[in-house]
């Protein structure tokens, strides 16, 4: 039987689940009947997601997307599943065979827990080196490079059950705004945007990807209105669906964001965005009063119902591309099995880049560390109980302990006298290493670091002793400190890069990793 138009007004939404307990899922399944969600996007899911998942698959009339920002790997938003790096290392191994592991694993914990949707890879080619969001989150910053790998990872997550999404058209690399907080805009004209923003998602389309996620910002050489991406007619129907042939679903960024809602209403931003082209309205503020302001943008004509039986035609489309028309179940699998955890740590080594500084290296017992924690408020899983519980340089400190190698911790707002002992360990150090933590991270709205902090690399860098720096974040972090002596990059801050840089740091594994980015 068709939907009704009350229906199709909340398949086309996908608002966050709310946390619950096994216990309180009929009340969320009957929140579900009320206001026919065509699924979810999972945050942070625990360890009985799968059960409450296959509980909501079970009620629900119709089977449920269930979506996740699994980039890294499904443990990024599931908990007890494999970790990977960012894709930014696997751009500095630059192989195809890895990138196609990396989807596949995903894809394989993923459905072992419910979750059939992915949103990734990340097809932007970070080519703004102060971009504060993107970043790490690339492949890189070469075209081919980024659309090679991002077709391979589409291919090793769909191939394996899991619904594939390139983020986020037309791209998002060549910012140095954040559009979780406001509007930006892309400048290139079209040419550039053909040889650069663009080619990847093509690519991308080529390899069969099952979705696209949009960007809200302003392309005015797309689209001179200087309306969001995501709202554009030009950009999502005229460019997208039309020149490039893309046939699958496009789901919107999620419609919290400042891109959006520092110049739109929910109900204006919804109905635009339908309009537009989009089949999926990712995470309104009010999902209720969204799904109110699909009912009121078709009964004032300002979205058709021809639109809005499209969009669900697409809906329909990817639940049998993941036959969860005959079976919603989680997939059969194990999670964060040891051959996954063993590819994860083979990435981070694999990955570990040297800019330049060979000939300080390695480092030895004589040497001094100095962690730089620009982010008092990272926090990442640790063992109960262990020593470094809540540090997110825990596994860093316990590698340079093991090994006797001296350090200390910097963090912004450092005491005088702190700063004092730093400086003269410093002096009496064969070689300095520097580790540096500056979180890449929505609403931020930067990818540098302090200027305090940065001073202080650029104090020890004047010192007698040879400075090595190695970035767990954004690789253009160099450029704060040019002095140095050394720099390396593990592109991200997980616990197998950190482990990695200091074997490589200590000349137990070799820096194979090649920089995917230009730097200054």
């Amino acid at each position: 039987m068709p939907p009704s138009i009350a229906e199709l007004a909340g398949q086309l939404i996908c608002p966050v689940l709310p946390p619950v307990s096994r216990a309180e899922v009929s009340r969320l399944a009957r929140s579900l009947d009320d206001n026919h969600w065509g699924g979810f996007i999972v945050f942070r899911g625990g360890p009985d997601l799968g059960e409450i998942l296959a509980e909501l698959q079970a009620r629900s009339e119709r089977p449920l997307l269930v979506a996740g920002d699994i980039e890294f790997g499904a443990g990024q938003q599931l908990a007890g599943a494999t970790v990977l790096p960012p894709l930014m290392a696997l751009g500095a191994i630059d192989s195809e065979d890895a990138a196609y592991e990396a989807g596949r694993i995903t894809a394989v914990e993923a459905r072992a827990r419910g979750v059939n949707w992915a949103f990734a890879p990340v097809a932007d080619v970070n080519v703004n080196p102060r971009n504060p969001i993107i970043n790490i989150r690339s492949f890189g910053g070469e075209p081919g490079r980024v659309g090679r790998l991002a077709a391979a990872w589409i291919r090793g997550a769909q191939e394996h059950g899991l619904l594939a999404t390139a983020k986020h058209f037309p791209g998002h690399g060549d910012t140095a705004v954040d559009s979780h907080s406001r509007l930006p805009t892309i400048l290139a004209d079209r040419p550039r945007l053909d040889a650069v923003e663009l080619a990847p998602f093509r690519e991308c389309i080529a390899a069969g990807v099952g979705a696209v996620m949009t960007a809200h910002l302003a392309v005015p050489a797309l689209d001179g209105s200087g309306v969001p991406a995501t709202l554009s007619k030009a950009i999502m129907t005229d460019l997208l669906r039309h020149e490039m042939g893309f046939a699958g679903l496009v789901v919107t960024d999620a419609l919290i964001m400042g891109g959006i809602t520092a110049t739109f209403g929910e109900a204006e931003a919804v109905a635009a965005a339908l309009d537009a082209g989009c089949d999926v309205l990712l995470m309104p503020r009010d999902p209720f009063s969204a799904r109110q302001a699909i009912l009121t943008a078709v009964e004032r004509g300002l979205v058709s119902e021809a639109r809005l039986r499209e969009a669900f035609g697409r809906l329909e489309a990817a639940r049998r591309r993941l036959d969860l028309d005959r079976d919603r179940s989680p997939a059969p699998g194990v999670l964060d099995t040891a051959a996954n955890r063993t590819f994860a740590r083979e990435l981070a080594e694999r990955a570990m880049t040297l800019v330049r500084g060979a000939d300080h290296l390695p480092m030895g017992p004589g040497a001094f560390f100095v962690i730089v924690d620009d982010d008092d408020d990272a926090v990442v899983r640790q063992a109960p109980g262990s020593e470094f519980a809540g540090m997110l340089h825990g596994p860093l400190a316990e590698e340079l302990d093991r090994r006797q190698i001296s350090w200390a911790l910097a963090r912004p707002g450092l005491s005088p006298d702190a700063r004092a002992d730093i400086m003269a360990r410093a002096r009496q150090a064969t070689t300095v290493g520097v580790g540096i933590f500056a979180l890449v991270k929505a609403w931020k709205d930067r990818s540098d670091l302090s200027d305090e902090m940065a001073q202080l690399v650029r104090d020890l860098a004047d010192g007698p002793a040879p400075v090595v720096a190695v970035s767990f974040n954004s690789p253009y972090l160099v450029s704060q400190f040019p002095a140095v002596a050394g720099y390396a990059c593990a592109y991200g801050p997980l616990e197998d890069s950190q482990r990695a840089a200091i074997r490589a740091l200590c000349g137990e594994i070799p820096f194979a990793g090649r920089l995917p980015v230009q730097l200054s």
